[in-house]
This record gives C-alpha cells, sequence and structure tokens, in this order.
C-alpha cells in the first residue's frame, strides 16, 4: 500500500523557500494571525460603473482623508458614464493624498492575508460574480479560516468570500492586486511581498506561475493572457503576442478589451497592427467611447496609412 503524500503547511513551504534562497510573498517574519478585520472602512453603494471611485473613497477613508464618491468620480472619470477606471489610475489618484502604492500580480491568499494582518486593506481586481465578464474592485478588509472579507462596492460592505470563491474570481485578473499605504508602512510592505516588490521579479513569477497553469489547462484564455502580459513587461514582445493570438482564440469575451489592453501594446509593439484595428473595432461597437479603445485604434490606423 503506497503511504499518503505528506502535504506541506504553507510555514512549511516558507522555509524551504528560505533555503532554496529565495522567498515566496507572504512569507513574512511572523505567522499571520488566524483572523483579523480592520476598523474604520467606510462604504458607498456604487453609482453606475462607479466601483474605482468607491474603493477610492474606501481606501482613502481608512488611512484618514474623506472624499465623497462624487469627488473621487470626478477626478477618476475622463466623462460621466466612463466605464473604467484602471489600477494605474486609482494609484495615481491616491498618490494625491500622499499614499503609495504597488500594483502586482499573481497574488496569493496567504500574501493578502499578512498584509490585511499588518493593518493593511488591500484592493483586488476580480470578476463581478461567477459567470460574469464584468471586472470588478473589491477591498479586502478581514479574514477568518478559509474565508475573506471584503467590501464590495455593489454587492454590500461586508461580504465573505470562502478562499476557493475568492481565488476563482481573481483568475479572471491574474491575481492582480494593490496596496496603498503612507510611507510609516513600507517596511511591513517590502518585508510581505519579499521580491515581488521588484516589477520585474513580479512578472517574472507571473510568467512562471502561468507557463505552469497553460501547461496544466491549456485551454483557459486567462492564463494565456497573463503569461502574455508577463512576457510583454520583461520586453518578449513576438512571445507576448503569440500568447495573446491564443487567449483570443480560446474565447477571451469582447468586454475583457475594455478592461485590459495589453494585447494591443503587444501587436502594436510586434508590427501587427491589423490585429489592433480588428479587436479594437470589435469592443468599439459595444463601448465607442472608451479613451483607450480609441487610442489604440488610432494607432493602428495610422500605422496602417488610414
Amino acid at each position: 500500500m503506497t503511504p499518503p503524500r505528506a502535504r506541506l503547511t504553507p510555514a512549511a513551504l516558507c522555509s524551504v523557500a528560505l533555503l532554496l534562497g529565495g522567498a515566496l510573498p507572504g512569507c513574512g517574519a511572523a505567522a499571520a494571525p488566524a483572523g483579523v478585520t480592520l476598523k474604520d472602512i467606510r462604504y458607498e453603494r456604487q453609482g453606475p460603473d462607479n466601483c474605482g471611485p468607491v474603493t477610492a473613497m474606501t481606501v482613502l477613508g481608512y488611512h484618514g482623508t474623506r472624499v465623497t464618491q462624487a469627488q473621487a468620480a470626478a477626478a477618476l472619470k475622463d466623462f460621466p458614464g466612463d466605464p473604467q477606471v484602471t489600477s494605474l489610475e486609482l494609484a495615481a489618484y491616491l498618490g494625491r493624498y500622499g499614499l503609495r502604492s504597488m500594483i502586482r500580480s499573481a497574488g496569493t491568499p496567504a500574501l493578502i492575508r499578512e498584509l490585511v494582518s499588518r493593518g493593511l486593506p488591500v484592493v483586488v481586481q476580480q470578476r463581478l460574480r461567477a459567470g460574469s465578464n464584468v471586472a470588478h474592485f473589491r477591498t479586502v478588509y478581514g479574514y477568518r479560516a478559509g474565508q475573506f472579507l471584503v467590501s464590495d462596492p455593489l454587492l454590500g460592505p461586508a461580504l465573505w468570500l470562502s478562499e476557493a470563491q475568492f481565488t476563482d474570481l481573481w483568475h479572471f485578473y491574474n491575481g492582480e492586486y494593490l496596496v496603498a499605504y503612507p510611507a510609516s508602512k513600507e517596511g511591513d510592505v517590502q518585508a510581505v511581498l519579499g521580491r515581488d516588490v521588484r516589477a520585474a521579479a513580479n512578472w517574472t513569477r507571473l510568467k512562471r506561475v502561468t507557463e505552469a497553469r497553460a501547461k496544466a489547462q491549456p485551454n483557459d484564455p486567462y492564463t494565456w493572457w497573463g503569461l502574455g502580459k508577463a512576457n510583454l513587461r520583461l520586453g518578449n514582445v513576438t512571445a507576448a503576442a503569440a500568447n495573446f493570438d491564443r487567449a483570443v482564440e480560446l474565447g477571451v469575451p469582447r468586454l475583457y478589451f475594455l478592461y485590459r489592453q495589453e494585447a494591443f501594446e503587444a501587436w502594436t509593439k510586434a508590427g501587427q497592427h491589423s490585429k489592433t484595428l480588428r479587436y479594437a473595432g470589435l469592443a468599439l461597437k459595444t463601448f465607442p467611447d472608451s479613451k483607450e479603445l480609441l487610442h489604440f485604434r488610432g494607432v493602428a490606423r495610422r500605422a496602417l496609412g488610414g
């Protein structure tokens, strides 16, 4: 009879990583408490397409700055009804109030728990709900055994998600997260993120993670998209363009092009402007005022002499 295979605990995994000369995100000096709920989390139900402004209001409120949803929306959105606020736009807005931000990918539940345990709410990019193609900001501000507590601008101020639900929704965005913090918390953020403090190290890890997933689940378009983004940021333009081709072939929904433009970046750098023109044009039929889509369509048209 074959003996059962031993499973490493999170603490053991961190120890193994250190012995091998590495550090996994979420492997800080001290183990996170079994459960944490942060206080002073402001909530307001979002207006149309306003999950970004509400998230800004929530994060700023926690760190001692009060803004209204309307004020945040006026600053973050290019026009009323603008359907998208990016993580970069959110970070830039939070920076106006003295907060530093790190935006990283390939996040893990352990990393989220440790950041929250150190008094840092974490913004994640996820699906709105299972099966939805809508991208959505949530702010994680607590956890307990096998669950995360999030402030959801649409679904409520205290939504508990199981770890399985949380990671499944998060896969839509390849584990992207944003942690915003005052300068006094820089040491905590660096301790938790480890090597991922360096953007290049994080892209390298995303590449490794998505390569492994692509082998295990070759028909998952979101994994191929994540691999494309990692290759793009690492300067592997030809590989990135091919990865995005595969993601599109497997069925990335049209809505995805509204939220993520990395494929257009890769195709542009690779000189494949007809692909940008085709898919930006398709998405613009649904979202005719998107500044990002209009920008890339214009780049492609000019490159093709149109």
